[in-house]
């Protein structure tokens, strides 16, 4: 049995890897439903574990791979191989679902790509991972990306601080794996330990890089709904009585939506923003129109505004704008420092009196 798996797997070697990737995503997708829940933490901390164990024993079995006695077990390399990909895989595949969730593709599409490319490299470079330097290398960038979201939401807080802890525990947890490696593998570890630590020195310029040029999306926040509207009133706790036009999902489609305005009366803002139950911080509402003269966006207004995390469709609040007048505006949903949790395109128009009005609570 254990010689037809063998030819199994070696016959369809190649046929096996993209499977995996695809079930492994599809996976993902089903079971990992919400970033707080102790289930989705719990399947991706085992990926960590399971990916850092066949890494192990993948050098082991390389540094005797000459010897006599270990010959035999050619099924055995190809099986922890498959298992540290579909581990890997599975990481990577779960951070692209929730940061693609969290802020937009047009401000967050670097990282976006970077976290595809390992999703689909993973799979393509299979044979990269006899070499050390590259096993560790993707093993720190998958562990990089599940703290950025992992310790907001345990912590209770984001931030700078927070990001850089993130960094800073990715080092040192790698850096002690590479030590446990090292009682394994001596020779494999000396040897590759240069193109390791440059590798993943430079994996952290680069995602430094990304989140200080705000283009990493701010997970674990994200923006489930977001409308303007002609008037917005609390009528309980986390209820909201809306009135005006009828509006369609544009903001994830980035079309703007045309919103009548009736001279000297304010527009409303009302944004309902997803966070992990632990969490409470501060979002801004950047009311922005174009000017075409400059050709540029305009500032006209910059609300903060305080949310607390928990409900599955998402912490709702509002912001008023004054002052407004016809043309192209947007509004943009961000975090303190910046990074783009939503965006909201639409056109002012003044109002001929004739336009379907509703009232609706959300």
């Amino acid at each position: 049995m254990l010689e037809r798996a063998k030819k199994f797997m070696l016959r369809y070697e190649r046929y096996v890897s993209p499977v995996t990737l695809v079930l492994g995503f599809a996976f993902d997708s089903i079971m990992l439903k919400r970033i707080d829940l102790f289930f989705s933490n719990a399947l991706l901390i085992s990926y960590l574990f399971i990916a850092s164990v066949c890494i192990i024993f993948l050098n082991v079995r390389e540094t005797r791979r000459t010897k006599p006695e270990i010959e035999h077990s050619e099924t055995m390399h190809i099986a922890l191989l498959f298992m540290m990909q579909f581990s890997i895989g599975g990481l990577f595949s779960a951070s692209f679902l929730f940061y693609s969730k969290s802020g937009t593709i047009i401000a967050s599409w670097p990282f976006l790509l970077l976290i595809f490319a390992y999703v689909i490299g993973n799979e393509l470079l299979r044979k990269n991972y006899v070499r050390l330097g590259f096993q560790v290398t993707v093993f720190f960038t998958a562990l990089f990306s599940f703290l950025i979201f992992f310790l907001p939401v345990i912590l209770g807080a984001m931030g700078d601080a927070i990001f850089m802890l993130s960094g800073i525990a990715s080092l040192v947890l790698t850096g002690l794996f590479y030590y446990v490696l090292s009682w394994f593998a001596p020779e494999r570890a000396t040897k590759g330990a240069p193109l390791a630590i440059l590798s993943i020195l430079s994996v952290f310029a680069v995602i430094n890089a990304l989140y200080f040029s705000n283009l990493i999306p701010p997970i674990p926040l994200s923006l489930r709904d977001v409308g303007v509207y002609r008037s917005v009133s609390k009528i309980s706790e986390g209820a909201y009585e809306v009135m005006g036009e009828k509006q369609g999902k544009s903001w994830i489609l980035s079309r703007k939506t045309v919103v009548h305005m009736t001279p000297g009366e304010p527009l409303y803002a009302l944004t309902s923003v997803f966070a992990p139950t632990s969490l409470t911080t501060e979002i801004r509402h950047v009311w922005r129109h174009f000017d075409g003269d400059r050709g540029e966006w305009i500032v006209a207004s910059d609300i903060l505004l305080s949310i607390k995390g928990g409900r599955e469709g998402g912490f709702r609040t509002y912001s008023v704008k004054k002052n407004v007048f016809p043309g192209t505006w947007r509004l943009d949903v961000e975090t303190v420092r910046g990074q783009l949790i939503g965006r909201f395109p639409f056109e002012i128009r003044l109002s001929t009196g004739e336009e379907k009005l509703f009232t609706e609570t959300k």
